[in-house]
């Protein structure tokens, strides 16, 4: 992901800087990403002794962290990501408990790794981060993958949030930001890049899923999600630590106005959902 930094108000600043970063991630959107990671291995089964698998795009590590905790042993996990300081914390929790995973910084569209090296290979909501349109991402994917090996990849259908992201860019800083080149909502774009990459279409399936997102404090949970995503859609602007609050007000009252919020328990859920292709090749 990029991520700006220049003009990052001194809010933002308090809430992601080093290691904060990662627990905002997991406490906001990650929550529903790591829900994907679980699911999409249930799609594809235990995974057997003697694997080699590549958590692509790892993050901190919601792929590994599911195949372990999923009683798959003997296996070698190979977890990649171009940001470091999601790395540090992967790899701090592969020293403390002795994961068999190696960490390393490398871009999903340029691994170091053989030809058909891997028997899987994961990516979880990092494909559309890719250059190309993420073809150069699952190209990679494919080279990687020994024949016979099972790819997973995913991307979001649908998010409750993002609507309210776009409208607090468009009321704070005076215009939407800029619609991205590559639409990933219908599903069509990972199916294409993925038969474009090499893998044959009667060995590629594709489903779409849904999970929740859960907060307590819909307020803080806004404000975390400003503080992460606010730089990505056109970068920090010079007005933005000064219209802070207003920006989380304008969070709050559009996500509890979105169909897919809901009240549960004193809780709101906010729906997400992804298209996942798995494919062998």
């Amino acid at each position: 992901m990029a991520f700006s930094t220049e003009n990052m108000p001194k809010q933002a600043q308090a809430l992601m800087s080093g290691p904060k970063k990662v627990a905002v991630y997991n406490a906001t959107g990650g929550a529903a990403t790591s829900q994907f990671a679980s699911h999409n291995l249930s799609l594809i089964g235990s995974i057997p002794s003697g694997s080699v698998i590549h958590d692509n795009a790892c993050g901190d590590g919601a792929v590994s962290r599911a195949i372990l905790s999923s009683g798959a042993s003997d296996v070698k996990i190979h977890a990649t990501d171009i940001d470091q300081i999601f790395l540090d914390s992967l790899s701090e929790a592969v020293s403390n408990n002795s994961w068999p995973v190696e960490v390393s910084n490398q871009k999903s569209e340029s691994l170091s790794f053989a030809d058909d090296y891997f028997t899987h290979s994961i990516n979880n909501i990092g494909i559309i981060f890719a250059s190309n349109g993420g073809l150069d991402g699952a190209k990679e994917i494919y080279r990687t993958l020994k024949p016979g090996g099972t790819a997973v990849v995913n991307c979001w259908a649908d998010i409750t949030w993002l609507p309210p992201f776009i409208k607090t860019v468009a009321v704070t800083r005076g215009t939407p930001p800029a619609k991205p080149p590559v639409t990933w909502a219908d599903g069509v774009q990972i199916k294409k890049i993925m038969a474009e990459a090499g893998f044959a279409p009667e060995n590629t399936r594709i489903e779409q899923s849904e999970v929740w997102a859960k907060t307590s404090d819909l307020r803080a949970w806004a404000e975390h999600s400003w503080a992460f995503l606010g730089g990505m859609m056109g970068g920090w602007q010079e007005g933005d630590e000064a219209k802070w609050d207003q920006a989380v007000d304008i969070m709050v009252e559009s996500m509890l106005a979105q169909e897919g919020t809901k009240k549960v328990d004193g809780e709101v859920h906010m729906k997400a959902s992804q298209w996942v292709v798995i494919a062998t090749k």
